[in-house]
C-alpha cells in the first residue's frame, strides 16, 4: 500500500473522527522551498520544491490536531560529492513523499495567529533514475520514519479563509538520517 493512499485514508479517518461544528475543520495547501540541513544552512541553497495538503482539527481553543501529506525532490545524500577515485558525482535527486500527523499550539492575536508544532510521520524515498556508474551512489529506496517540529503564522483574509506561512524540519530516521527544512506558503479554508 502506498503512503498516498496511506495519506488519503488518515485524512479520511480524521475527517469521520469528530462532529463538525464552526471552524473546527480546516483544509489547506501550500507550496514551497526546501534545503538539505543536515550539514549546513545556507540559504542560496534552498529550492523550489515542496508540495502539500492537510486536514486539521481543533481540538481546544488553540490546539489543533492536523494531517498532512505532501511530496518534496530534493537532492540525494552523495550528490556533487567527489568518489575516492576523483569523480564527481551528479546532482544525485530524489523525491521524498510523506504523510504526518501532529499538534499545533495557536497563539491568537486578533486577525492573525502564530504556532508552534510537530508530529511524526512516515517517509517514502524515491531516488530518481541513474546511470549505471553512479547507482551504488543513489540513496536507496526506503520507507522510514521521522518527526518535524516548526512554527508557522496564519492571516486571515476572509471570515473563513487564510493564508499560511511556514517553516518545517524534517528529521527523516533514513540510511543516511536527512535533516530536511521546508518554507511553505499557501492557504487555509475553516468550516
Amino acid at each position: 500500500m502506498s503512503f498516498r493512499r496511506i495519506g488519503l485514508k488518515g485524512l479520511l479517518a480524521l475527517a469521520l473522527a469528530a462532529p463538525v461544528s464552526g471552524e473546527d475543520w480546516g483544509v489547506g495547501a501550500s507550496f514551497g522551498l526546501v534545503n538539505d540541513v543536515e550539514r549546513r544552512l545556507r540559504l542560496d541553497e534552498f529550492e523550489p520544491s515542496d508540495a502539500n495538503a492537510w486536514v486539521d482539527y481543533r481540538m481546544e481553543d488553540q490546539v489543533l490536531l492536523r494531517a498532512t501529506a505532501g511530496s518534496m525532490k530534493t537532492k540525494g545524500e552523495n550528490a556533487g560529492q567527489q568518489t575516492d577515485s576523483g569523480v564527481v558525482l551528479p546532482d544525485l535527486e530524489q523525491r521524498i513523499d510523506y504523510v504526518t500527523v501532529g499538534v499545533a499550539y495557536q497563539f491568537w492575536e486578533g486577525n492573525y495567529s502564530s504556532a508552534i508544532f510537530g508530529g511524526i510521520g512516515g517517509y517514502k524515498i524515491n531516488p530518481d533514475p541513474v546511470e549505471e556508474e553512479f547507482r551504488n551512489f543513489r540513496d536507496p529506496h526506503e520507507k522510514v520514519f521521522g518527526w518535524h517540529a516548526g512554527v508557522e503564522a496564519d492571516l486571515r483574509v476572509l471570515s473563513r479563509i487564510s493564508l499560511i506561512g511556514r517553516l518545517t524540519y524534517h528529521k527523516v530516521l533514513s540510511g543516511f538520517g536527512r535533516s530536511l527544512l521546508t518554507a511553505n506558503a499557501g492557504a487555509v479554508y475553516r468550516f
